[in-house]
Parts: structure tokens; sequence; C-alpha cells
């Protein structure tokens, strides 16, 4: 079989909007050794996409990390067919169904000897530091492939690993939920909103979801919610919210919004001793916080950045067992990210994640 050389992709070469994402053929790096090149059959579009097209990632400098570059080829998120291998490749063969490395960690450093992989240093994520997955042809280090879970669909493949492994954190290590614990999610339409529910589910919680859009609500139950709370009256979704637990407040929060309206509402339903977990952030104002609060309410106030191997092969274990599923809310060629891009960007009703299917 001749080597692919080249492939179609889509390329940002200066920040702006979705018109900045360039449709075209370009070259494919050389085969190295430890190389092994994949027909990517699916992938996805996230906000951090948008966020990086538009330039709002520049001000990120994560410790040890490089920075966001240009020319950028975006996607986090890949899923497909092993194509050609290095020379020196052993763990896969032609034709193996792979699954790309979301949370890439450095065996060597620091961070992954302390268990904490996911903050290792000198790493290049795929999407971010490095090429992501709006290809056909992807070529990285094998240890950047896993192998896929037989019969897996690569449209679930193609949004799940990304999602799933960082909200596996998120319950099992950050928050620690337990059988009969409730969670609170805000951003619950959203991969990692969805991801949230499910595995706070499987662990045996109840779960609450907010959304500023009445007519998710129907949507937010069939994906896993038990109560779904409307947050367009912040005085009336407090009142339900405490209502909903009894006045006792919800034991666990994690917000996928970023926003401080939101925030406020959460911080004022947690129960005494409740841990929050914050995910995202809209500018840089502090947060709506005192240590007063933090003190009253002896409130565990946790960050997260990513997911670790554990994470990654746990998650591909329930996706396999069919115990985890995406909705996807829409579907575009490659050579169309740009219009997935503006849906995501500007529709309200959104409840999903968008896959992109190269070969469509």
């Amino acid at each position: 079989m001749t080597i692919p050389t080249k492939t179609k992709a889509v390329r940002l070469f200066e920040y702006g909007g979705p018109e900045k994402l360039i449709y075209g053929e370009y070259d494919l790096p050389p085969l190295g050794d430890r190389d092994v090149m994949v027909k990517n059959l699916a992938g996805s579009v996230s906000r951090w996409d948008v966020k990086y097209r538009n330039g709002d990632l520049v001000r990120y400098q994560i410790p040890g990390r490089a920075p966001f570059p240009l020319p950028q080829q975006l996607g986090r998120e890949a899923a497909g067919e092993v194509t050609a291998l290095g020379r020196m490749v052993a763990r896969f063969k032609p034709g193996d169904r792979v699954i790309g490395v979301t949370h890439p960690e450095d065996v060597e450093s620091v961070e992954f000897a302390r268990g904490l992989g996911n903050l290792s240093r000198n790493l290049a994520i795929p999407g971010h530091q490095a090429f992501g997955s709006y290809a056909q042809y992807l070529v990285r280090d094998e240890h950047m492939w896993l192998p896929l879970p037989a019969d897996a669909d690569y449209e679930q493949a193609g949004v799940t690993l990304w999602p799933f492994s960082s909200s596996h954190r998120v319950v099992r290590d950050r928050l620690r939920v337990r059988l009969g614990n409730t969670v609170l999610v805000t951003g619950a339409s959203g991969g990692m909103g969805q991801a949230t529910m499910q595995l706070a589910k499987l662990a045996g919680a109840r779960v609450i979801a907010t959304t500023r859009h009445a007519g998710k609500a129907a949507t937010l139950r069939e994906l896993g919610a038990d109560a779904v709370v409307v947050t367009t009256n912040a005085e009336s979704a407090r009142d339900e919210l405490r209502k909903l637990t009894g006045g006792e407040g919800v034991d666990h929060a994690v917000d996928y919004t970023g926003n401080h309206d939101l925030l406020r509402l959460v911080g004022s339903v947690m129960r005494l001793g409740g841990s929050l977990v914050i995910t995202s952030e809209q500018g840089r104002d502090p947060l709506p916080f005192t240590a007063a609060d933090l003190i009253r309410l002896e409130l565990n106030l946790l960050g997260i950045r990513g997911a670790r191997m554990n994470d990654m092969l746990t998650v591909l274990n329930l996706f396999g067992e069919g115990r985890i599923r995406t909705r996807i809310a829409a579907r575009f060629p490659l050579a169309k990210v740009g219009e997935a891009h503006t849906l995501l960007e500007t529709s309200p009703d959104l409840v999903g994640r968008i896959v992109v299917l190269p070969w469509a």
C-alpha cells in the first residue's frame, strides 16, 4: 500500500471568526520509527476549539507547557483505523481500530510520580500544542493511541474520551461522590455536563441539573438528571434547589459555565462541608466567594485540569460495556467545520456534542 503523504484538513493561520478555518490539502509529517498513521473517521468540535480560534487562549500559560501556537489544526478527539506504522511500532498493526489519547502524561515527570500525570509538563496535547484531529489522516507517536473496544461506534468514540475521562476525575477523585449523595451540575447540556451526570448516576448519586432554557429540561431528564432547575430567576431557582434537598443543600456541585451569577447561586445552596469543582471561567473577575463563606460552610473549593491515563482506561471499559453514551446534537463533514463552530457559538437550544466526519 502507498502511504499517504498529504491529507485534507482544516487549519487555523490567524485568530478570528469561523471563516479563519481554512480547508485544504496539506502535507503530512514523515512517518517516524515510533509513529502510527491513522485514517481518522470521527472527531469533535468543542468550545475549547472555539476559544482557540477566537484567540481567547493566548492569555492561558499553563506552567511547564508550551503556548498555544499558530498555525494550528484544532480538534482534541479522534477515532479511526491504523493505516501505516513506523518500523519500530509493535503495539498496533494495520487495520486496528484506535482512539486518540486526549490526556497524555509524561511518565518521567515529577507530577506523574506524585500520581498527577494530568499535570505533567513538557506535553504537546493534540489541538492545543500539537496538531489535532481536523484532518482525514493523523500521524502521532504510538503512545498517543489506545485500542478501541470491539464493535464500538466510531461516532460515539469521537466524542467520548475527553469529556468522560475529565468527568471521571471530577466525580471519583475531586468530589469522591458516594452512594446517596446529591450532585448539582451546571452547564449540563454540553459534553462534560452529560458525562458528569452519567458517571455520578453510576456512582449512586442523585443528580440535579440547571439550565437557563426551559426547553432543554425534558432532554436533560432523558440524559440522566433526576431534577432540572431553570435559573432565569435566581431567587426562584434557589428556593427550588433548597426544597429539592430538604433545606440541607447539595453535597457536591460542578460548574461548567464560569458564569458568576450562576456560581453565586451554587454557592448559596451548598451543604455544610460540601465540595464545589470549578472547571471554567469567564473573564478575570474574582470568584463570588469570600474567605468567610469558605469558613462558614467549611466549603471545599476545587479546580481540575484534565484527566489521567487511569481515567481514560476506565472510561474505555465503560464505553466498551455500553454503560455510557453521548447525545449527538449535529454532524458535519470536515469541509464545513466552520459551520459547526457557528452552530456551537450561536445556538441556545443545542444539547449534546458536535461530531466531525472527515470522510463524509
